[in-house]
This record gives structure tokens, C-alpha cells and sequence, in this order.
């Protein structure tokens, strides 16, 4: 979701993104025979039904339950750097939600309080009845909504590089691609439907998203196979589609702030103080971070500082109001 403050798109961004879908090249070889992401070390495979959907989930570690929520456009696989260390202290699940990865493809649900809903039911169903609850990109709204229906069931909250729509949104299709994934009548499935890894590109290459390049080709073949199968770009439509949804629903979540301690954590090439500020209107008792020289995809980008800042905030230990990487 990138940074707020714009809404039209750069020139790097138009020119890459329509020369990728101009382009009559079907999907690269290495894309199409990528294969699924194996686990971490220490992590298994898991298929659970949460009535609503099948939800694919990983499961590694001992200790308090930490459930992780992958953003957009990736998988489970955007925590793979971070799931090894938080698994010495904690019971980690890094589940795709609904539509995405290897979880179920639906036809519907994809706004924020029925994605939050199947990872309740997951979370219940494997016996866990509270858990710290983390989510990225617009893993964090589902992260939210998940804390505000089940006030009882979340220990802490930590929202990443994921603003909270609500009556407060000045602006609910802040950058170009939220209006073109909203629009009506097949749009966007007509435009992209056989171009999904030149589409998805724009934003694994993009070098005005990232400080670090994350994305190198091994990964973004994973990641642009995951969502070129067939219908499997739906859920993306979804997730966008259902904006209004989403602030009629916290509209109301938030009516009552949540008592929970929230870490919300922006980066300053991304969202940044977009997801402080929206954090502050929905809890009560909220630790923001920025990370400099940062871009959106903080998991990939700076996975060793973003699992020291949880790990702190965990323990309920003093978290920097800043992290810059050493040496700048």
C-alpha cells in the first residue's frame, strides 16, 4: 500500500508498468515451473477448515501464540526471514489468508472482518485462545479487525506498514492501482489476466517502494506463480473492492478503542506516519516506530530490526521511537 501521499502514479511507474502490459510475452519459464515455497527449518505444512474457507497455515516453535498476517500482493512466504528467530520464544503460525497462497480460493468474503474471522476460528480450532496478532500491509486492517471482534482473544497487536480505513480516511484510493483494482465491469481481470507477472512487477521492481532490493528473481517466481493460477488474482480484487466495507465495519469497531497494547510500526519510503496516526484512533495504548531508509516491505527489507522491535515490545521492554541501519 506504499506511501499516502500521492495518488498519481510517477513517470517510472507508468512507463514500466504499461510497457509490462504491453508487452505479448506470455510468463516467464521460471515463473510457471516455480514450485511452493518449502518451509523454514523447525516450520510444517498445515490445511485447516475454518467453515468459511481451507486456510493454509505454518506452524514451528514452544511458547505464546503469534499469529502472522502476510500482506499484499505476497504469501505467508513474506515472513520466512523472520519465522525462525521469533520461533525461539513463541508458537508461530504464518497463515495465508483466504484466496491467497495455498489457502481456498472463494468467491467472496474478502473484506477485512470475514478474513479476520477465519484466522479466529483457525487460531481456536489449534487450541489457541489468545495470541499476539501481527499483520503487514493490508495484513494489518485484517490484524485489527481480528483484535476489535475478539477483544478476549488478543494479547497485544502489531500493525506494519498497514493503514486503517475508516470515517477518518481522507482518501480511500490514495495511489493509482487502489482505483484500478475497484473498477467495475471486469476491468482490471480484462487488463491483467495473463500479464499477472508483468503487473506484479511494477511492484517488486519498483525501486520508489523499496530502500533495500528485496525481491530478487527466485522470490518474485514464487510469488507472481502463486498468483497467476487461475482466478487466483480474484482475491486481490477482493481486497480492494470491499474498501468500503471495511470503513463502514471499523466505523464501528472503533466506536470502543481497543485496550490491547498496539505496536504500529511505519517505514519512512512507505506508509509511515500513515499507520501511527490511524493506529492512534482506534487503541488506546499505542508504541510507534519508524524505520528510516525503510520501504513498504519491511519484512523483506529489514527483517532482523523488525524482529528485534517485536521481540521488545513483546516483553514489554522499551521500544526506540526510531531505527535507522547502522552506519547512516
Amino acid at each position: 500500500m506504499k506511501n499516502m501521499k500521492r495518488n498519481r502514479p510517477s513517470r517510472v511507474e507508468r512507463e514500466s508498468l504499461f510497457a509490462a502490459l504491453g508487452a505479448v510475452t506470455l510468463l516467464s519459464a521460471g515463473a510457471s515451473a516455480a514450485s511452493s515455497p518449502q518451509p523454514p527449518p523447525g516450520f510444517t505444512s498445515h490445511l485447516a477448515d475454518t467453515l468459511g474457507a481451507k486456510i493454509h497455515y505454518l506452524k514451528g516453535g514452544s511458547g505464546p501464540a503469534l499469529l502472522l498476517i502476510h500482506g499484499w500482493p505476497e504469501t505467508w512466504y513474506e515472513w520466512r526471514k523472520m519465522m525462525p528467530a521469533l520461533a525461539r520464544h513463541y508458537t508461530v503460525i504464518a497463515a495465508d489468508l483466504r484466496g491467497f497462497g495455498e489457502s481456498s480460493l472463494e468467491p467472496a468474503g474478502y473484506d477485512k472482518k470475514t478474513l479476520a474471522n477465519d484466522l479466529h476460528v483457525l487460531m481456536v480450532r489449534l487450541g489457541y485462545t489468545r495470541a499476539t496478532v501481527v499483520g503487514h500491509d493490508w495484513g494489518a486492517p485484517v490484524a485489527y479487525a481480528y483484535a476489535a471482534q475478539h477483544r478476549d482473544a488478543v494479547d497485544k497487536l502489531v500493525l506494519v506498514e498497514g493503514a486503517l480505513f475508516g470515517p477518518w480516511t481522507e482518501n480511500i484510493e490514495p495511489l493509482w492501482f487502489f482505483h484500478l483494482l475497484r473498477l467495475p465491469n471486469g476491468y482490471a481481470e480484462n487488463l491483467i489476466t495473463g500479464r499477472e507477472r508483468q503487473f506484479l512487477s511494477c511492484f517488486y521492481d519498483n525501486r520508489e517502494m523499496h530502500v533495500v532490493p528485496a525481491f530478487d528473481k527466485s522470490v518474485i517466481d514464487i510469488y507472481t506463480a502463486a498468483y497467476a493460477r487461475p482466478g487466483r488474482m480474484g482475491p486481490s480484487y477482493g481486497l480492494y473492492r470491499t474498501i468500503d466495507d471495511d470503513v463502514r465495519d471499523n466505523a464501528i469497531f472503533s466506536k470502543t478503542k481497543l485496550a490491547v497494547p498496539v505496536l504500529a510500526v511505519g517505514a519512512d519510503k512507505g506508509i509511515g506516519q500513515g499507520v501511527i496516526q490511524s493506529a492512534h484512533v482506534v487503541a488506546a495504548n499505542v508504541t510507534p516506530v519508524l524505520f528510516n531508509h525503510t520501504g513498504h516491505f519491511i519484512p523483506e527489507e529489514r527483517p532482523e530490526a523488525l524482529t528485534e522491535a517485536i521481540e521488545l515490545f513483546l516483553a514489554g521492554k522499551p521500544v526506540p521511537a526510531s531505527w535507522t541501519p547502522p552506519g547512516l
